[in-house]
C-alpha cells in the first residue's frame, strides 16, 4: 500500500511510502502503469530511498496513479493505485465585466472572476477597497452612477492559504433615451 507523508501541496516537499509486510528483494515504482524512470529531466526532482519515493519539491506534473511493486522469491506484488493530486494556486486571476454601462440599458450587469487553483478558490469581492458580503464568482452590480469605481476579486485556496486578487473598473456614464424617437 502507499502511503504520503503530507496533504500534496505544490512546491512542497512529499514522500510516498511503500508499506510493505514480509520480506522483499527489491522494490520498484510505477507511475501511470509505467515503471518510474529517474534518470531523465523530465524526473529530476524525484529520488527513491529505502521503499520511500521523495518529490522536492513536488508539482501538478508529478500528477498521476502510483503503485509500488515488492519483489521476492514468489515473484512481485503490487500495490493498489494511489492517486496523487498536488494542490495549488490560485495561479492566476481573472476578472471580467463590461468596462462602461449607460445608465438605463440595463438594470444589473454581472462580474465574473476565474482563478486556476486546486481545490477550488474561495471568492471575495471588494469595491473600493471596502469588502462586500457578496461571496462567490459572480457579482451582480446595481448600474447606478454610485455603483461606478474598482471593484477587486480575491481568490483564496484554503488549502494552500494563498490569495491573490485582481481588478476591474466599472465605469456608469449618462442616461439611455431610448431607441426611437417620434417626429
Amino acid at each position: 500500500m502507499v502511503k504520503q507523508n503530507i496533504i500534496p501541496i505544490s512546491s512542497d516537499n512529499l514522500t510516498l511510502t511503500c508499506d510493505v509486510t514480509g520480506r522483499y528483494d527489491t522494490i520498484y515504482w510505477m507511475k501511470d502503469n509505467l515503471s518510474l524512470v529517474l534518470n531523465n529531466t523530465l524526473n529530476s526532482d524525484i529520488t527513491i530511498s529505502n521503499n520511500s519515493l521523495h518529490f522536492s519539491p513536488v508539482k501538478v506534473s508529478n500528477d498521476g496513479n502510483y503503485q509500488c511493486v515488492a519483489t521476492n522469491l514468489f515473484g512481485p506484488h503490487t500495490s493498489p493505485k494511489y492517486q496523487l493530486l498536488v494542490n495549488y494556486g490560485p495561479l492566476s486571476v481573472n476578472v471580467s465585466g463590461p468596462g462602461l454601462v449607460v445608465i438605463g440599458s440595463v438594470i444589473t450587469v454581472n462580474l465574473k472572476c476565474s482563478a486556476d487553483s486546486r481545490p477550488t478558490s474561495e471568492y471575495r469581492w471588494k469595491y473600493n477597497n471596502q469588502s462586500l458580503p457578496a461571496t462567490g464568482p459572480l457579482m451582480a452590480v446595481g448600474v447606478s452612477l454610485k455603483n461606478a469605481g474598482i471593484y477587486t476579486c480575491v481568490a483564496k485556496n484554503s488549502l494552500t492559504n494563498i490569495s491573490m486578487s485582481n481588478t476591474i473598473g466599472l465605469n456608469v456614464t449618462g442616461k439611455w433615451v431610448g431607441c426611437c424617437s417620434n417626429t
